[in-house]
């Protein structure tokens, strides 16, 4: 007899299960009218779902109807992972199915699972606005719960991009609250994550509509703008994303640390202005050199590459031997100019990974005279090497109009060059000059005043 009742009970538990998966309200009843006890035992012997569970996954309305009408605290029983009934209806997006699980008890919106989330964690990672907008009317406080690494519900709208809801959540809090500028462990607030995932729209809102701290630094010193300005690639939403932050009093990191009061305040700055349509940022007008310096040693490196290769290696019609197509002045020349375009990318790569300050107008000279030098021997090299393989070509009979235009722009870009190299140039000596001219002046004007010193002691 006990083993046929425990079969009868069996049987019922799986045909409970089966209508629970159908949403079939009237097998529901009938088992309910045979065994009054079939939802009471359902909870002593499923761990991993309860029938409500089962209901709010499937979204059957009137079945979850039924089962809270039967058994109420049905609503806040957790299954394997900790989540309640609520926290399946909310990432599903069933909005009736919520109403009925808060009208049978909203505490349990405050309810979390394994991982420390709440319905409305769920909810805002699904996007579910209308879900969200129940929970938070149902409990405003679950809004501010944390999770482990000090994630708000905000941070997750801007994890998985859900603008919508974001724009709910602050909606619902005052113009004052500052939630928005709650950091993570690591110090990285909303505005961090959406500047490194690069979503235009949803900086552009919080820019704008909210209380977002624009130069907000996470713990390593790093603003917004120090993201996107550090980015491998600019692409068009990168540009986009600077703009915004520089026209919203955008500053990089180094610049509050060098110039802040230690309270996240700008003392010395300028705003950013608008040239030729294109907002600048605020920096030091030397900071494009220190953004620049890994393509610089990228160059560098290849030019490098390509020198020590050409040298170790020379192409056909390159050889020092008795087959050689130079003459011996064109070898020379060749191995001459490529020589010195491999130590003058070298000397680029040193001053780069040395740690001298870019912003030293010695050191940024040198830097110019490096990378004169490298493309200039670069290009004789080059023609060293053209000359060779078009078999006198450029200096023989057949010198013809397209020649002539190529000779003539590539003497124009080396002019060019020439040029810059000697304005830079020009302005470093003058710089020298009146640095040496105000050394001069102090010196006379503390040997004048040392002598009316001397003269008033001796008086």
């Amino acid at each position: 007899m006990e083993g046929t009742h425990e079969t009868e009970i069996g049987m019922r538990e799986n045909m409970l299960y089966d209508a629970s998966v159908s949403g079939n309200t009237e097998s529901l009843k009938k088992l309910i009218e045979e065994d009054r006890l079939t939802l009471s035992r359902s909870s002593l012997t499923c761990f991993d779902e309860n029938p409500l569970h089962i209901a709010a996954m499937q979204g059957h309305l009137d079945f979850a109807k039924a089962l809270v009408t039967l058994k109420k605290d049905l609503v806040s029983d957790l299954d394997s992972k900790g989540r309640s009934p609520l926290h399946l209806a909310s990432a599903n997006g069933y909005i009736e199915i919520v109403k009925v699980l808060l009208m049978a008890n909203p505490n349990v919106c405050l309810m979390r699972d394994e991982d420390g989330r709440t319905p409305l964690h769920v909810a805002a990672m699904k996007g579910r606005v209308d879900v969200v907008s129940q929970l938070v009317q149902a409990r405003p406080e679950v809004a501010k719960f944390k999770l482990d690494r000090g994630e708000t519900v905000l941070h997750l709208c801007v994890e998985y991009n859900r603008l919508e809801v974001l724009k709910l959540l602050i909606r619902f809090t005052t113009v004052e609250d500052t939630w928005v500028n709650d950091k993570l462990d690591n110090g990285n607030t909303i505005l961090h994550i959406v500047t490194n995932l690069k979503q235009v729209e949803t900086i552009r809102y919080l820019l704008q509509e909210t209380a977002v701290e624009v130069n907000a630094a996470n713990g390593n010193g790093i603003t917004a703008l120090d993201i996107i300005e550090h980015m491998p690639i600019r692409d068009l939403k990168a540009m986009e994303i600077s703009r915004l932050l520089m026209q919203a009093g955008g500053h990089i990191g180094h610049q509050l640390r060098d110039h802040g009061s230690g309270h996240g305040e700008i003392l010395v700055s300028q705003p950013p202005s608008l040239v030729n349509g294109t907002l600048r940022p605020p920096t030091n007008k030397h900071d494009w050199l220190n953004r620049k310096r890994n393509g610089l040693l990228i160059s560098a490196t290849v030019i490098a590459g390509m020198a020590y290769q050409s040298g170790l290696t020379p192409p056909d019609g390159l050889k020092s031997n008795g087959n050689s197509d130079m003459t011996a002045t064109e070898f020379q020349v060749f191995w001459i100019a490529n020589t010195i375009s491999f130590v003058a990318s070298l000397t680029i790569m040193l001053l780069l990974v040395s740690g001298l300050p870019l912003k030293n107008r010695i050191v940024r000279w040198m830097l110019l005279v490096a990378m004169w030098v490298t493309i200039t021997t670069l290009v004789m090299s080059y023609s060293s090497l053209m000359t060779a393989n078009s078999g006198g070509l450029i200096l023989g009979p057949n010198f013809n109009a397209r020649v002539i235009v190529i000779v003539i722009w590539v003497y124009l870009c080396l002019g060019l060059t020439f040029i810059v190299f000697l304005v830079h140039t020009c302005r470093f000596i003058i710089w020298i000059i009146r640095k040496v001219c105000k050394c001069i002046n102090r010196r006379n004007t503390n040997e004048i005043e040392g002598g009316h010193r001397q003269g008033q002691v001796q008086v």
